[in-house]
């Protein structure tokens, strides 16, 4: 049986001791940014987290699904950040 896209972007496409590793990385730096707050730390950590997804596609694994993927990566990079970001404010106003 043939997975959903989405079903397939957030399991298999994310498996991998490395890709773990590097969206772990990433993420630590984006809640950096986000608490710090550092826009250049917001915009870096996508592109560290795509790492994990080029040594995945240099390895040959999802390589056919890879280019297909990225849109739908930066779109939900995008909305992450924007709720982060709000929900940062949210706390700043409160203290």
């Amino acid at each position: 049986m043939r997975k959903h896209f989405i079903i397939f972007f957030l399991d298999d496409f994310h498996r991998g001791a490395v890709n773990h590793v590097v969206h772990f990385i990433g993420f630590t730096i984006l809640g950096y940014g986000l608490g710090k707050p550092s826009l250049f730390l917001i915009i870096v950590s996508p592109f560290i987290m795509e790492l994990g997804h080029l040594y995945n596609y240099f390895r040959g694994i999802h390589k056919e699904h890879a280019l297909k993927i990225i849109p739908l990566q930066l779109i939900a990079w995008i909305i992450f950040v924007l709720v982060g970001y709000w929900i940062a404010k949210s706390f700043d106003n409160l203290l």
